[in-house]
This record gives structure tokens, C-alpha cells and sequence, in this order.
């Protein structure tokens, strides 16, 4: 499982990465952290959009338009 992925392929494949008979349960418990943290930086980094976004849309409002 590559980290570069987009987390929701890497939510997708995380079943069957974990159901996996050959993977040792340390390797299954790193794979279920690297998605969460994965997880942890998308959210943090959509939050921002979002904030920036909301933003940038209050400092239009106040502008006129000749």
C-alpha cells in the first residue's frame, strides 16, 4: 500500500489488507496508523480550504463593483 495513494483507495483497500492471512499483525497495526494519519492530514488540510474559502468570500462581499 503506497502513502502517496488517495486516502479514500487507501480506506478501500484497507479490508483486505488487514483480512490478509500473511500479514504479521504488527504490519497490520502500522497499516491502520498510516491511513489514520493520512486521514488526520486530509481533514486538517480540507479544514483550511474550507476556512481560507469562507474567507475570501467575506472580503468580496464588501467591494463595489463600477
Amino acid at each position: 500500500m503506497e502513502i502517496e495513494d488517495d486516502i479514500l483507495d487507501l480506506i478501500r483497500e484497507l479490508p483486505r489488507e488487514v483480512n490478509d492471512t500473511s500479514t504479521t499483525t504488527e504490519f497490520k497495526f502500522l497499516t491502520v496508523g498510516s491511513v489514520l494519519w493520512q486521514c488526520h492530514y486530509e481533514i486538517k488540510y480540507l479544514r483550511a480550504e474550507v476556512a481560507r474559502l469562507k474567507n475570501d468570500g467575506r472580503s468580496k462581499k464588501g467591494k463595489k463593483v463600477y
